[in-house]
C-alpha cells in the first residue's frame, strides 16, 4: 500500500506524495467507511475527514508501533463513529448483559467465501450486533477498545459479540452451507 519513503516524502510536504498516498489508500479507506457508514451520501465526508486526520497526524505515525494500514484503519473507524455519534446511531448497542450469551458457538471454516459474500451476509445481521462483530472479528479491536468507542462497557461488548455469533449460527450457517455446497 504505502512504504516509509512515501510517508517521509509526505512528512516533508511534497504535494505529489500526498496525491500518491491518497490514490493508494482511498480504495482501502472507502471499504472501511462502507462497512460502518450505510448512508452513501456520508461516505465522501467521512473519507475527507479521515484523510485530513491522516495527513495532519502523519508526523506521529511510528512504524515500530504497527503497520501503516492498521494506523489509517483506526483513524477511519474513529471518524466513522464520530459521524455515527453525531447522528445518534450508536445508542442501539446499550443492552443488558445476559450471562448465557457468553457461550461461544462453533464456527466451521468457510474459505470459499469471497469478500462480497461476507459483505452481503453482514448486511443481513441485525445492526445492534453488527458494529461489535465488525470491530472485534474484522478489525481486531479488544472489548475494552470497543467499549470506549461505542460508549458501552466491556461486558456489553462481549455479550453483543456472543449474540452476533449465535445469530450467525442460527440464521446464516444453514444458508451458507447450502451456498457453499452449491445447492442454493
Amino acid at each position: 500500500m504505502v512504504d516509509i519513503q512515501l510517508i517521509n516524502k509526505c512528512r516533508s510536504g511534497k504535494r505529489t506524495a500526498f496525491k500518491h498516498m491518497y490514490e493508494s489508500c482511498a480504495p482501502y479507506i472507502y471499504t472501511v467507511v462502507k462497512r460502518y457508514i450505510y448512508e452513501v451520501e456520508d461516505h465522501k465526508d467521512v473519507m475527507q475527514e479521515s484523510f485530513a486526520k491522516i495527513f495532519l497526524y502523519l508526523k506521529n505515525y511510528d512504524p515500530a508501533r504497527g503497520e501503516f494500514k492498521a494506523w489509517i484503519r483506526k483513524i477511519t473507524i474513529n471518524e466513522c463513529f464520530k459521524l455515527l455519534k453525531q447522528k445518534k446511531k450508536v445508542s442501539h448497542l446499550n443492552v443488558k448483559f445476559i450471562q448465557e450469551d457468553l457461550e461461544e458457538p462453533y464456527f466451521p471454516n468457510y474459505e470459499a467465501l469471497t469478500k462480497e459474500d461476507v459483505d452481503n451476509y453482514l448486511e443481513k445481521m441485525p445492526e445492534r450486533y453488527k458494529m461489535v462483530f465488525m470491530l472485534s472479528v474484522i478489525d481486531g479491536y479488544s472489548h475494552k477498545e470497543i467499549g470506549k468507542l461505542l460508549h458501552i462497557n466491556e461486558t456489553t461488548s462481549r455479550s453483543q459479540l456472543s449474540r452476533a455469533k449465535s445469530w450467525i449460527k442460527k440464521e446464516l450457517l444453514p444458508e451458507l452451507k447450502l451456498y457453499l455446497d452449491g445447492t442454493a
